[in-house]
C-alpha cells in the first residue's frame, strides 16, 4: 500500500511522505485516534516506504519487502499487542520487543518497531521502555498506537511526536477553546508581527497553564504540614512535587501543541478540496478555507513540518520560548 493509497489519512500520509523526503522522520511516534481510524495502516505502510526495493520515499506494495511487511513475516518489522485474556502489556513482552528493535537489521534499511493498544502497557513495562523509546537504536523508528493517550505515563508522552487519526474515543480536549481563538483571531501566524503575536499569545496560554498545574498540585501535596519533617526527606518531598508538576505540565503542553497541528492538518485538507467530514473542526469551514486560501499544498505541508520540528525540539529539552519562536517563524514562511 503507497501512501497515496491512504484516502481516509491524507494530510497524515503526506505529512509522512514529505517528512521522509526530507530525512526529517522522528525517532518516535504516538498515533492516537479511535479504533478503526487507520493507525495501523499508516503505521505499516510508513514501515513499507521506509524498506521498499523499488520506490523511494513510498511503497510500491509489489516487492519482497513489501509484501514481508504486509503479511507480518518481515524479520526486522517487530509488533506487540496485549495479550488476547489479560489485555495488558507486560513487562516480559516488552523486553523481548526491545531485543528483538536492538538487534542488528537482517535486511532492512530502517527497523521498526510497532506497540499495538500502547495504553495497555503495565507500570512496569511502561518504565522498562522509557531508555529504549527516548534513545532508539539507529536507524530504529518506534510506533505506540492508543485510542486512550490519557492512560499513559507523561514521560512517555513527551517522548513522541504525537499525530492524532481524528477525535480521540472519550477524549475532549479541554484546550481546544483556548487555543482556536488565537488562530482565528489577530494572531494568524502570517508575517512577522503574526509570527510573535501567535508567539505571545501561545507563550502566554502555556505559562497560565502551568500556573494553574503548580497551583493545583502544591494544593493537593500541602506540603507546608510537613514543616517540621527533617530537611532532606522535606527537599526529597519538593524534588518529587517539582517532577510531578514537570510532567503533567509536558502532557498539558503537548495537547495544546496537537490542537496547533490538527488546526494546520484541517488547513491541509481544504487546500487539497477534501471532503468536509474528514476537518476535526467542521465549525471554522469559512476559517480554515480562507487559511487556505494562500497556500500551496507544499506550503501547507510545510507548516505541519513546523509544528513536528517544535515537539521534536522540546522533546530533547531545546528551550521552550527558542523553540516556539523558531518553530512559529518557519509556520510564518519565515525561516
Amino acid at each position: 500500500m503507497a501512501f497515496s493509497d491512504l484516502k481516509n489519512q491524507r494530510a497524515i500520509a503526506d505529512q509522512l511522505r514529505h517528512s521522509l523526503e526530507r530525512g526529517r522522520l522522528a525517532h518516535a511516534y504516538l498515533f492516537l485516534g479511535p479504533r478503526g481510524a487507520g493507525k495501523e495502516a499508516v503505521a505499516r505502510t510508513l514501515a513499507q516506504a521506509l524498506n521498499c526495493l523499488e520506490k523511494a520515499h513510498d511503497a510500491c506494495g509489489q516487492c519482497d519487502s513489501c509484501r514481508r511487511i504486509a503479511a507480518g513475516q518481515h524479520p526486522d518489522i517487530h509488533w506487540v499487542r496485549p495479550e488476547s485474556k489479560s489485555r495488558r502489556i507486560t513487562v516480559d513482552q516488552l523486553r523481548e520487543f526491545e531485543q528483538a528493535v536492538n538487534f542488528k537489521a537482517a535486511v532492512a534499511r530502517v527497523k521498526v518497531g510497532i506497540v499495538v493498544d500502547a495504553d495497555c502497557l503495565n507500570e512496569e513495562a511502561s518504565n522498562a521502555f522509557l531508555k529504549t523509546l527516548e534513545e532508539p537504536p539507529a536507524q530504529t523508528i518506534i510506533i505506540l498506537l492508543t485510542a486512550e493517550p490519557q492512560r499513559l505515563l507523561p514521560t512517555i508522552l513527551s517522548r513522541c511526536l504525537r499525530i492524532a487519526f481524528g477525535p480521540v474515543a472519550g477524549v475532549v480536549s479541554p484546550y481546544r477553546a483556548q487555543v482556536v481563538p488565537v488562530l482565528t483571531g489577530g494572531a494568524s501566524g502570517r508575517g512577522v508581527v503574526g509570527a510573535y503575536q501567535l508567539h505571545g499569545a501561545l507563550t502566554g496560554l502555556l505559562q497560565q497553564l502551568r500556573t494553574e498545574i503548580r497551583q493545583t498540585a502544591e494544593a493537593t501535596a500541602d506540603l507546608d504540614r510537613y514543616a517540621n519533617l527533617d530537611p532532606k526527606i522535606r527537599e526529597r518531598l519538593d524534588t518529587q512535587l517539582e517532577a510531578r508538576i514537570t510532567g503533567e505540565y509536558r502532557a498539558v503542553r503537548e495537547q495544546v501543541l496537537e490542537e496547533l497541528y490538527s488546526w494546520h492538518a484541517d488547513v491541509f485538507l481544504c487546500v487539497e478540496q477534501a471532503d468536509p467530514g474528514l476537518l476535526e473542526h467542521p465549525d471554522q469551514l469559512a476559517a480554515l478555507r480562507q487559511a487556505a486560501a494562500e497556500l500551496t499544498p507544499a506550503r501547507a505541508g510545510t507548516n505541519l513540518e513546523a509544528i513536528e520540528q517544535i515537539r521534536e525540539a522540546l522533546g530533547r529539552n531545546i528551550n521552550e520560548t527558542l523553540a516556539l519562536e523558531v518553530g512559529l517563524l518557519k509556520l510564518a514562511g519565515l525561516a
